[in-house]
C-alpha cells in the first residue's frame, strides 16, 4: 500500500506524519509512545486499506519540530497538541488509535469530549502514570535538579544503523524488524555519526504526575466505545492493574494477546484482526 507524506502546521508546531490508504475512508489518527515516532503504525497500516489512515510523529519526535531553545517538555502539553493536531487536519467522527504514551494522553484527551471520536484504541495503556499527592514536591524537586545540572543530558551517536538498532532493542521489547522500522524514521545523519531525531529533552523527569483520582475522572467521561489491547508479556504489565480505571470507562473491551509492550508492530495481522472485529462490531451496532 502507497504510503504518502503529512506535513502540517498547527498553532504551535510544525507536525510531521505518515498517511495510507483511502482518502475519503473514516480516518484512524494514530499517535505513538514515548521515543518512537509515526513508524510505530507502519506495520498495522496495511491491514487498513478502506480507511484513512493517519500517523502522526509528537513534537520532539520523529521529524516533527522541536519545542525552542530554553523550554522544557510538559506531559500535558501532549493532549492540546492531539487536539490541536485534529482540528489543523479537519477531522470529526474518526477512530483515535495510539499506543503506551500516546495511549495514556489519549486517555486524558477523550476524558474531555473535545473531540467527536467514533471509537477509541487504547494500546498497551490506559491513562498516564500516578503518583499519590504526597509525592509532589519530591517529583518536582527530581524534575528541576536535573534540568538545571550543570552537566546536562550528553548527546548520543552511532556509527551506524546496526549499533542504533541494537541500543533500542536493549531499551524495549520488541524484536528486531520493528526496532529497525522505528530507527529507520528515528535517526539522522550529522558529521559526527547517526544520531536520535528525538529532542533530548525529552528525557527530564515529569514536574507533575496525576493522581490516580484524577485519572479516573477522565475515564469516566469517556462516552466512545473503548478498546484496550494489551500483551501478556509486556515490560508494562497492566493487565492486573488500574481496575478503577476500567470499570470507570463505560464501554470497554479489553483484549490480552500474546506479545511484548510493541505488539502492535511485532504482531500486526493478529493486532489488527482483534481491531478490525472491533470496529465492525460497533460499526454494525451503529446501523
Amino acid at each position: 500500500m502507497i504510503m504518502l507524506p503529512i506535513s502540517i502546521r498547527t498553532k504551535f508546531h510544525s507536525i510531521e506524519g505518515l498517511e495510507w490508504g483511502n482518502p475519503q475512508g473514516t480516518p484512524i489518527l494514530c499517535f505513538h509512545g514515548w521515543l518512537d515516532n509515526a513508524n510505530s503504525f507502519a506495520p498495522l497500516a496495511n491491514f487498513f486499506p478502506e480507511y484513512r489512515f493517519i500517523s502522526i510523529d509528537f513534537p520532539g519526535h520523529g521529524k516533527s519540530s522541536h519545542k525552542p531553545e530554553n523550554s522544557v517538555y510538559y506531559f500535558a502539553e501532549y493532549a492540546l497538541e492531539i487536539v490541536s493536531i485534529t482540528q489543523t487536519l479537519g477531522l470529526e467522527n474518526f477512530i483515535l488509535m495510539a499506543h503506551s504514551m500516546g495511549a495514556a494522553i489519549s486517555t486524558l484527551v477523550a476524558g474531555t469530549n473535545l473531540l467527536k471520536l467514533k471509537q477509541l484504541i487504547l494500546i498497551e495503556a490506559l491513562g498516564p502514570l500516578t503518583n499519590v499527592s504526597q509525592s509532589a514536591p519530591d517529583i518536582m524537586t527530581e524534575a528541576i535538579k536535573q534540568i538545571l545540572h550543570p552537566r546536562g543530558k550528553k548527546e548520543t551517536y552511532f556509527p551506524d544503523m546496526e549499533s542504533a538498532v541494537t541500543i533500542r532493542l536493549k531499551a524495549g521489547d520488541m524484536n528486531e524488524e520493528s526496532a529497525s522500522i522505528l530507527m529507520d524514521r528515528g535517526i539522522e545523519k550529522t558529521p559526527r555519526g547517526l544520531k536520535p531525531r528525538r529532542d533530548i529533552r525529552l528525557h527530564f523527569n515529569s514536574f507533575f504526575r496525576y493522581t490516580e483520582e484524577q485519572v479516573i475522572s477522565f475515564c469516566e467521561r469517556i462516552d466512545c466505545p473503548t478498546l484496550l489491547l494489551l500483551g501478556d508479556k509486556s515490560n508494562f504489565p497492566i493487565a492486573n492493574a488500574f481496575p478503577g480505571r476500567k470499570s470507570a470507562v463505560k464501554n470497554l473491551t479489553e483484549v490480552i494477546l500474546s506479545g511484548g509492550h510493541h505488539l502492535h508492530m511485532d504482531h500486526p495481522e493478529k493486532v489488527a484482526h482483534v481491531i478490525r472485529q472491533f470496529l465492525n462490531d460497533h460499526n454494525i451496532k451503529e446501523t
